[in-house]
């Protein structure tokens, strides 16, 4: 059994990675699926669809990590060069792989297609190489062995490298390593105190913790608290357990949970969405959302969790005066007087929602996302908002700061945090 540290880099490749494109999903969960395999990633490069990068890095890792992760760049597209800046650091040709082009074939015949020249440049991987069958997708992905290192190459879409990691690639890297090293962590997830606030918190338990880490990450959605730590076992069977055996993990574990009260709502990996769907269910409440500067967003969160049709009823965007008076009644004396903006709007909305629904709970929301339309008396990232059902009518008044995307989604978190407290009793 394999008792020393084992490091591993992901190298993610794609142009649009360094141009402002989409975010790199993959390097998350590819860390998190071979730290359950005792692995730990020590470093992450992105680089473009350039085949002298993609080699460049290749070769830097090759020197330092026992596990190469690489994603992306497999397609059929001319920038699509993974595949061969692998074969070419290795010296081995690429080869029509029978398996892969059938795969092909079916999948493309599904889409009335036939398979191209360009498409069949798919099933080629190098000689020697392990095939990692695609089920969700096209292209296939393939493992290497070098030395002491294993090159794991996987499609960009996250899909289908996250079913090829836990299907295919997991099971062989525990086979290859027999590691008894274990990863923990775990996630305590705020919403209402900034960064600094919830450190200040924790301060008086941060002094002496050992070998465990702590972690602090903020975000639209508020602050998460990671406490994670690796640890040695004596058999795989210890993966399965709950927790680290020793004491002073689950003792810190409760010290986190009691200092981050009550602006903890969430622990793992759940969402507030999850966590407000529980609470209406257990009160076999039912709930209508109107909303203006949100568009819809707080009631598209609530109807993301399975099983929401029974909790919610209804969502209406009513984003102009219009909309305010004639889909949820609030008076046009309301709006001359005190303007869209405003808590008397934000309750307004709510009984409105909530009596024309007739719902358990009807919740309003108003505000201005930017980044024009404020002004001194009410600027971007002004947002009311209110609840009503059987505790009577709450109204709250939040100062967001951020991009238009920002304000929208800390204004439905703060939203969805607004229900829960108020379905909890807890006081803001």
């Amino acid at each position: 059994m394999n008792i020393k540290p084992l490091h591993a880099d992901i190298i993610a490749v794609g142009s649009e990675l360094l141009l402002g494109g989409p975010v790199d999903s993959n390097s998350v969960f590819v860390a998190n699926f071979l730290a359950e395999c005792g692995i730990e990633v020590r470093k992450k490069i992105s680089v473009g669809d350039q085949k002298a990068d993609i080699q460049e890095a290749l070769r830097g890792s090759l020197k330092r990590a026992h596990v190469i992760v690489l994603t992306g760049g497999l397609g059929s597209t001319l920038d699509d060069c993974t595949r061969e800046a692998v074969a070419e650091t290795f010296g081995c040709p690429l080869i029509k792989r029978k398996r892969a082009y059938e795969n092909l074939k079916a999948c493309y015949r599904r889409f009335g297609r036939p398979v191209t020249p360009l498409l069949a440049k798919q099933a080629f991987l190098p000689s020697g190489a392990r095939m990692l069958g695609n089920t969700v997708g096209t292209a296939p992905g393939f493992l290497m062995r070098d030395g002491q290192s294993v090159i794991v190459v996987l499609p960009g879409v996250p899909r289908e490298a996250k079913v090829m990691m836990i299907s295919q690639v997991q099971p062989v890297l525990r086979k290859i390593f027999n590691s008894n090293r274990h990863y923990w962590l775990h996630a305590f997830h705020t919403f209402g105190l900034p960064e600094t606030d919830v450190q200040k918190q924790l301060s008086p338990i941060l002094k002496d913790v050992g070998r465990i880490q702590f972690g602090l990450l903020a975000s639209p959605r508020g602050v998460t608290v990671t406490v994670s730590c690796w640890v040695l076992s004596g058999s795989r069977s210890f993966v399965k357990e709950k927790s680290p055996f020793f004491p002073e993990w689950v003792h810190l574990v409760n010290q986190v949970r009691e200092c981050l009260r009550p602006g903890l709502f969430a622990e793992g990996e759940r969402t507030m969405e999850e966590i407000v769907g529980e609470v209406l269910r257990g009160r076999s409440w039912t709930i209508a959302v109107a909303e203006s500067c949100t568009g819809g967003l707080v009631a598209h969160r609530l109807t993301t969790v399975p099983g929401s049709s029974c909790y919610v009823d209804r969502g209406v965007v009513s984003y102009s005066n219009k909309a305010k008076r004639e889909l949820v009644g609030v008076p046009a004396s309301t709006l001359g007087r005190y303007g869209a903006v405003s808590s008397q709007v934000a309750m307004a909305m709510a009984k409105g929602i909530r009596m024309r629904s007739r719902v358990d709970v009807g919740v309003g929301v108003t505000g201005i996302a930017g980044p024009g339309g404020g002004t001194v008396e009410k600027p971007v990232g002004l947002v009311y908002a209110a609840i009503d059902g059987p505790h009577g009518t709450q109204a709250r008044r939040w100062q967001f700061w951020g991009d238009r995307t920002e304000i929208t989604l800390k204004t439905s978190q703060a939203v969805l945090d607004l229900i829960r407290r108020y379905a909890n009793e807890v006081s803001p």
